[in-house]
């Protein structure tokens, strides 16, 4: 039996750390906009880190917050709010 053959497999434990990372245009307050959705969902200091990449072009922008999450779902209202913003493009 392989690890994906587990019914398990891929499940997340709860409390965990996850890194979800966001994508939209290029703009001065992207960045916030994603920190700030994440925020209105965790604790103030379950935010770890926050990593910022630009494209090659640098038309596009991801932003991945590491963050301490406690349930399943804080991290669904998290992709639900993100999937519902206009600027964000993409959710990962």
């Amino acid at each position: 039996m392989t690890e994906g053959d587990k019914p398990d497999a891929g499940k997340i434990e709860f409390p965990c750390q996850i890194g979800i990372k966001a994508m939209g245009r290029q703009s001065e307050d992207f960045s916030r906009t994603v920190r700030d959705i994440v925020a209105m969902h965790v604790e103030d200091d379950a935010i770890v880190e926050v990593r910022i990449r630009s494209s090659r072009a640098g038309k596009y922008i991801a932003v991945t917050c590491e963050v301490q999450l406690e349930n399943r779902e804080q991290m669904e209202a998290i992709y639900t709010a993100m999937f519902e913003h206009p600027d964000i493009l993409m959710t990962l």
